[in-house]
């Protein structure tokens, strides 16, 4: 355990003791009420499988009573509709919208039908090569590309598995978005420049035909600072929308749908690590690298704008 779960551990626990967290539910749930704070809330997941199903339900449940769930639709028109006109922007609880990372197939078998169930559609951004891996291949994939923390191999292999394209087109069908998250797993910040088109146009393409939808959604991979400017232009000049792996709510007023802040909540969280992150606590601990990011990303490409033939 490294100092940072430690301190990470004692601050979440300190928030539940004082009841934090649930004053700042309530305090967030008073702003967007009011107009003051129009902020809405996109949570990153990954793995759901059958065995944290029950667990899974439980945190939806409480998340339902508390915000107003949203698809991808919903969380940009209600954006939209904030920007044209605030005086028109009536809603009772902060909008949340769900998103699942990597395409795993207990997405399709466990997430998707209790959102459904909840009333709503999420966001799942697939990975082509994995899609493409034999049951075999999978496992391999699976630990070398995704799951890349050294820990010993010991989920069962389906759990390591991804989407079929069939399953794929099915949650288009039934109103969930299909999204871009590169086409191999990769980290954008490291790979060469040649190698971008691949990983993202063609990525999209691929994603595209199998879901019969053009695909609107981006979400790179790793950590917050795993991207470049030029890899970010390419994103927003094939996607409506670019996700990033850092926290924080999205405010309607300042914020873009090129870079969409996301929290991580897991399903096996315990009660008090989701009520701390949905609560927006853990907003403020990210505020200087959400930031820097953007800050380093505008900040080139205006560069690249302003002098087009620099290297």
């Amino acid at each position: 355990m490294t100092i940072r779960t430690v301190a990470r551990s004692a601050l979440i626990r300190s928030a539940a003791a004082l009841r934090a967290d649930k004053l700042t539910l309530v305090l967030r749930r008073w702003l967007v009420r009011s107009g003051l704070s129009p902020r809405l809330l996109a949570v990153e997941m990954h793995e759901t499988p059958e065995r944290d199903a029950a667990q899974l339900r439980r945190q939806l449940e409480w998340a339902a009573r508390h915000f107003q769930f949203v698809d991808l639709s919903g969380f940009a028109n209600l954006w939209q509709e904030y920007r044209v006109n605030p005086r028109l922007w009536k809603i009772t609880k902060p909008p949340l919208l769900f998103t699942f990372d990597d395409g795993r197939q207990n997405n399709y078998t466990v997430a998707a039908p209790l959102l459904e169930s909840f009333g709503t559609h999420g966001v799942f951004f697939v990975v082509p090569q994995f899609v493409q891996c034999s049951p075999q291949e999978a496992r391999q994939f699976y630990y070398s590309r995704i799951d890349i923390r050294e820990f010993p191999p010991s989920l069962p292999d389906e759990e390591t598995r991804s989407m079929t394209p069939d399953q794929i087109a099915d949650l288009a069908r039934r109103g969930h978005a299909i999204g871009n998250h590169t086409y191999s797993h990769v980290n954008l910040r490291t790979l060469p420049g040649s190698q971008l088109h691949h990983e993202i146009v063609d990525s999209a393409e691929q994603i595209a035909a199998w879901a019969g939808q053009p695909v609107n959604a981006f979400a790179w991979t790793f950590s917050w600072d795993s991207i470049t400017p030029a890899a970010w232009k390419l994103i927003q000049q094939h996607h409506r929308f670019c996700f990033a792996p850092c926290p924080g709510s999205v405010d309607c007023r300042t914020d873009t749908p090129s870079l969409i802040w996301r929290i991580e909540v897991e399903v096996d969280y315990p009660p008090a690590d989701f009520r701390f992150m949905y609560s927006g606590l853990a907003d403020a601990l990210w505020g200087r690298k959400r930031r820097r990011l953007r800050s380093r990303l505008t900040d080139a490409l205006a560069a690249q704008s302003t002098h087009p033939h620099s290297s």
